[in-house]
């Protein structure tokens, strides 16, 4: 997988290819020291995955990335920076992290975990399941279809079910009907699973943040240290 650096540090960009390097399968094939290079590098270089750092000179990263990602759709990106204010913005541009320096060897890992199977799925055009989850009612069993479900929120002991036609109460618990969802949904709060396909923004609101949906107008929670995974999952 190639990877390119996106840092005007010097010495970041040396400890990340530092990390790097101790992979097997991933290589670091250039280095940006500025978002118009940046640009240049995803252009002609066509980088499987970019490592980049929002606060560089004559573009920022973040700039940079959106003008790319236009071009290249499929481009992995991991952000790595100083800076907490982009956070929102890194989940517009479906980022499959948003790290904060000082940089932690196993998150960075993980993300490019990530990115590579964000690639292999892009790379083999998986398409998600039509199927139903199963849920006991009194003396009957329903099944309601994944892509009628906005989202799931725990009320008291039992599981809201929020649909495309109305709300349906079940006892399973939140852990249980996870389970039993595919990829398209996320725990996004210990209270919430929230359907991706159906996610239209978030806002920040203290300290979570509030999950809007396409043409619905109750909301869902989403927890501030969710917010990195989300952007994985929207990505896929």
């Amino acid at each position: 997988m190639n990877i390119l650096i996106a840092e005007d540090d010097s010495s970041s960009r040396k400890l990340i290819r530092h990390f790097i390097e101790a992979l097997p399968n991933y290589n670091v094939t250039g280095e940006a020291v500025n978002g118009e290079e940046l640009i240049r590098q995803i252009v002609t270089g066509r980088p499987d995955v970019a490592l980049v750092d929002i606060g560089m000179p004559l573009l920022n990263g973040m700039e940079a990335i959106k003008s790319c990602k236009e071009l290249f759709p499929e481009l992995q990106v991991i952000f790595i920076t100083g800076n907490e204010d982009y956070a929102l913005e890194a989940f517009d541009v479906s980022a499959i992290d948003y790290i904060l320096k000082p940089i932690e060897r196993n998150r960075l890992y993980a993300a490019l975990d990530r990115a590579a199977q964000g690639l292999h799925k892009n790379n083999n055009n998986e398409a998600v399941s039509n199927k139903n989850l199963m849920i006991k009612q009194q003396n009957s069993i329903m099944f309601i279809p994944f892509d009628e479900i906005y989202f799931i929120e725990r009320a008291d002991r039992k599981s809201v079910i929020h649909t495309t036609h109305k709300k349906i109460e079940a006892k399973e618990a939140l852990t249980a009907l996870e389970k039993l969802l595919d990829t398209r949904f996320m725990a996004s709060h210990r209270s919430y699973i929230i359907n991706l396909e159906y996610l239209s923004r978030i806002e920040a609101c203290g300290q979570m943040y509030i999950a809007y949906f396409n043409n619905y107008v109750e909301t869902a929670k989403i927890s501030k240290h969710k917010l990195g995974e989300l952007q994985y999952y929207k990505s896929m």
